[in-house]
């Protein structure tokens, strides 16, 4: 999925099936490994609210500088509707590599209502992130239900943006309507099946938001607020 190939060869896709396989994928790979004995292993899955602005000197990833970018300018005007880097699967599976894994960036809407976002500015592909958001989707509707003992006002929430976010050009060498529209049919079915309103979009990236010049915290955020969609609904 990495590849431009396996998007410009896609005739159709089914959504609701592929969705409904992801989340069947992960539910059996979470029970086989025992994953529920481990849920309070870590405290850091599912944190609400924490920021991470910390960038090393070499680390020059264009997702990595627009992401802190984003938690430094919301730690600097007091910001708490915006974390980064949110664990989904710590100390899950021991040894597991996958243990890494943490959403980019999520968005508090309101008190029950939280959009997770994939960023994307120069790496995968939008098949890629699409698939990588659901899966991210898929460990919290089951960390909702397998819940650990510590309390996360995320895993309260009962509405649920997923969203990958970049700029124009991430998206102009794809069709991606038929795309966007069949996860957003399946990810809906699936939220359906477990009583929670979900959805999912490609979002444009403002292209005033550079990692080479990011623009100040508040007109940073500013630019967030309203992002537009690559399909207007």
């Amino acid at each position: 999925m990495r590849h431009r190939s396996a998007l410009v060869g896609l005739a159709s896709i089914d959504g609701q099936s592929l969705v409904r396989e992801i989340f069947d994928l992960i539910s059996r790979n979470y029970d086989v490994a025992g994953a529920t004995g481990n849920k309070d292993r870590s405290k850091q899955n599912w944190r609400w609210h924490s920021l991470q602005p910390q960038i090393s000197s070499h680390n020059r990833s264009p997702e990595v500088v627009v992401e802190r970018a984003i938690a430094a300018a919301c730690l600097e005007l007091g910001r708490s509707d915006w974390a980064n880097q949110i664990p989904v699967a710590s100390g899950l599976i021991p040894g597991a590599g996958d243990g890494r894994r943490a959403i980019d960036l999520v968005r508090r809407h309101s008190a029950q209502h939280f959009e997770l976002i994939e960023l994307k500015i120069a790496s995968d592909t939008p098949l890629y992130a699409a698939v990588e958001i659901v899966g991210y989707c898929c460990l919290w509707l089951i960390a909702r239900n397998d819940r650990p003992k510590r309390v996360s006002p995320l895993l309260e929430a009962t509405e649920i943006g997923l969203s990958v976010l970049a700029p124009t050009g991430y998206y102009e060498r794809y069709s991606l309507a038929d795309v966007e529209r069949s996860f957003d049919q399946g990810i809906a079915a699936l939220g359906r099946s477990h009583g929670i309103a979900m959805s999912f979009s490609f979002l444009l990236l403002d292209d005033r938001i550079r990692p080479a010049e990011m623009p100040p915290p508040q007109p940073l955020l500013d630019l967030l607020t309203s992002p537009h969609r690559l399909f207007p609904r």
